[in-house]
């Protein structure tokens, strides 16, 4: 039988799946659709060392009701999914403040500290090429002033060891010739870079994984059947069922029905994201550009300009809006891409787990003695990808981890 069950194909799946496999772990992947179909495919491509400071800081509470009134505005809440995502929305407002935001950073940094190591490792090891951007990311604010009025997330980088080069006229205008920086104020994010690819990236790996001897089911798990304190078997929505030895969820936002099965609740949102991918823009970037002023980012991928974004708080799979990712576009090319040939490109619609505490959930499910969880990693789920399945790995076979992992508790107080 095999020794461990992963649940869940995208980059957090996959990559765990592949850690087990290298360790010699007899290791099977389960994913209804396609390998990095779901988040994973649609996302930023950002590789985002310092992108650790979370979406809930002070000032938010402020914004907060504009936001909700506005579905057009960068982060947007469905009127009629409000009342369910309240109590998500305290706990996340409640971490906001400025000790706790602090405090997030220092942990999201514990596990992006390693992220350039363990991804170049596994792209090594499975020999993937021409899967990194050419060079690192450019933030652009429309003002200097906007980006001094940001110093306090900037601080907060700086403090976990993540610097920045500051760029103005002359000098910023030579850095993309693409893109309007006409008063504007940039700056080089150390450490930042990005993928080609994410769900090709995502799928090599896992063809690596298969070459390795891992075995990779495509099937939908219905439940998960516990016995005494135990995961024992998956069920499928087909009638079949196997059984289980060890058990890690990795499934995103579809954990949660599963983890409730086993006895678990955590507080695990769905958080919809948009991306417009334009093949033929005009607009050539050697790097991403992360628009700060419009809270969007534009990415050079192998489908063409990815201009990708925003946040909308809605139900697991709700009917696409996509007016909010025609707004980015319109944003690009207003104040970013005079050159722009076309706004028209394939449209996305994908969903991000997230915490309240922006913190993901890494470590063995309380309570159920065989089953480890891999899950809530926000937006930055591509970034943690190797780290995480390197982390899940070592407590899988008896290692010690290579980071402090009580921060990541399943039965943390999150706020």
């Amino acid at each position: 039988m095999t020794e461990v069950t992963v649940i869940g194909g995208g980059i957090i799946g996959v990559c765990t799946a592949l850690a087990l496999q290298r360790e010699g772990v007899s290791t099977l992947l389960i994913e209804r659709g396609p390998i990095g179909g779901e988040a994973t495919f649609g996302n930023c491509a950002l590789l985002a060392l310092s992108e650790i400071v979370p979406l809930a800081k002070p000032g938010v509470m402020k914004k907060l009701p504009g936001w909700i009134l506005n579905p057009e505005g960068p982060l947007a809440i469905r009127p009629g999914h409000l009342p369910s995502a309240l109590p998500w929305l305290f706990k996340f407002l409640r971490n906001a403040r400025p000790h706790r935001v602090a405090q997030i950073c220092h942990d999201l940094g514990m596990l992006t500290a390693h992220a350039q190591e363990d991804f170049d490792e596994v792209i090594e090891a499975a020999q993937i090429e021409n899967i990194w951007a050419e060079n690192e990311v450019l933030y652009l604010y429309d003002k200097k002033e906007q980006y001094l009025a940001d110093r306090f997330s900037w601080q907060l980088r700086a403090d976990e060891g993540y610097h920045t080069t500051e760029l103005e006229g002359g000098a910023l205008a030579g850095v993309e010739s693409d893109v309007d920086t006409d008063g504007k104020f940039g700056l080089i994010a150390h450490g930042w870079r990005s993928f080609t690819d994410p769900q090709r990236l995502t799928r090599e790996l896992a063809q690596h994984f298969t070459r390795l001897g891992g075995e990779i089911l495509n099937a939908e798990v219905s439940y998960i059947e516990s016995v005494a304190s135990r995961s024992k078997c998956v069920h499928f929505t087909d009638g079949a069922q196997r059984d289980i030895d060890k058990l890690v969820i990795a499934a995103g936002c579809w954990a949660s029905p599963l983890l409730k099965n086993i006895g678990i609740r955590i507080p695990l949102a769905p958080l919809h994201g948009y991306h417009t991918d334009i093949a033929d823009s005009g607009v050539s970037l050697s790097r991403p550009v992360l628009y700060a002023s419009g809270g969007f980012v534009n990415t050079p991928v192998e489908s063409g300009l990815r201009i990708a974004g925003t946040v909308e708080i809605a139900p697991l799979d709700p009917e696409p809006n996509f007016r909010r990712a025609e707004v980015l576009v319109e944003k690009a090319k207003r104040s970013l891409f005079p050159g722009l040939k076309s706004t028209r490109g394939s449209q996305w619609i994908g969903t991000r787990p997230f915490m309240p505490d922006t913190l993901p959930v890494i470590g063995p499910a309380p309570g159920v003695d065989n089953t480890w969880l891999a899950v809530g990693h926000g937006q930055l789920g591509i970034t943690m990808g190797p780290t995480t399945g390197k982390l899940v790995s070592a407590m899988i076979t008896g290692r010690s981890p290579v980071v402090d992992l009580a921060p990541y508790r399943a039965d943390r107080s999150y706020v």
